[in-house]
């Protein structure tokens, strides 16, 4: 798995920092995998990352976990509750960023609002997906998804829609 972070201006949208990830396979997705030799492979798929490019060149759990806690720790205390903007965040990256935090025993915490790109895209664009949304809003065809390269063209999708809306508003 990987994790592409930036921390934003929430004012802005403008880029503050930036941390890009990738972690290798624990013991459970790798006993999930022999129990199911399909088991991750539509994953692979989407972000070509195979299980043996990340046990060469990743970071094990824990240590990525110290990584990304010392990136946010950098812009949010201990105390502070965390707002994502992301492609279908709620389902997917906030589940799995909780996941991971909790199974380590680290007190992360999230805010309850979250800006989800694919919402956004869905009313907006009657988009289905990121691809679609992305390439609409001027990104090239994408083969492999890179979740650094994803969330840069998730923060262009939420600028546009600022800007749209405030162009409409401003008549």
């Amino acid at each position: 798995v990987s994790w592409g972070l930036i921390v934003l201006d929430s004012e802005t949208l403008e880029e503050v920092d930036e941390l890009y990830v990738e972690i290798k396979w624990n013991d459970e997705s790798i006993a999930q995998r022999k129990r199911d030799p399909k088991f991750g492979t539509f994953a692979e798929k989407i972000h070509g990352l195979t299980r043996s490019y990340l046990e060469e060149n990743a970071l094990t759990e824990e240590e990525a976990i110290e990584v990304i806690w010392e990136f946010l720790s950098k812009y949010w205390g201990p105390t502070s509750c965390i707002s994502m903007l992301g492609h279908n965040v709620h389902l997917f990256d906030l589940d799995f960023f909780r996941d991971l935090f909790r199974r380590n025993g680290v007190p992360l915490r999230f805010g309850n609002r979250h800006i989800d790109t694919h919402s956004i895209g869905w009313a907006a664009f009657e988009t289905y997906n990121s691809d679609q949304l992305f390439e609409l809003l001027g990104h090239d065809a994408r083969g492999a998804h890179n979740a650094l390269d994803d969330i840069k063209m998730t923060v262009h999708v939420a600028k546009t829609v600022r800007n749209i809306v405030q162009k409409a508003l401003a008549g």
